[in-house]
């Protein structure tokens, strides 16, 4: 007996939307830890721990805007393989009627 695979569309549009919702939720806070750390950092000139709160700041922004980068195109994905199977579904169904009624 073989594996059998089920693809849901809905399921794949309501993933999309959890993994839109996660990036465009996640752009506020990281962009204001980011800024605070940096606004401290010059707020503490002088001070030993200055140069690492400016570089956490740094450090940081690039893996953070690769991960909201990813979640975006991972939604796009989602989509784009929801409307496909949607799409291969209509049109199999298309053919099967085009054949049944050809009989």
């Amino acid at each position: 007996m073989a594996d059998t695979v089920t693809v849901d569309p809905q399921a794949l549009t309501a993933s999309s939307g959890v993994a839109k919702n996660l990036a465009e939720e996640a752009a506020k806070p990281v962009q204001d830890a980011l800024s605070s750390a940096t606004t401290a950092s010059g707020q503490l000139t002088g001070w030993s721990i200055a140069a690492g709160l400016g570089k956490l700041g740094s450090d940081w922004a690039a893996p953070l805007d690769a991960l909201r980068k990813r979640l975006t195109d991972t939604s796009a994905n989602l989509q784009t393989n929801a409307d496909a199977h949607t799409h291969n579904e209509q049109a199999t169904a298309g053919a099967w009627s085009q054949q049944k009624a050809a009989q």
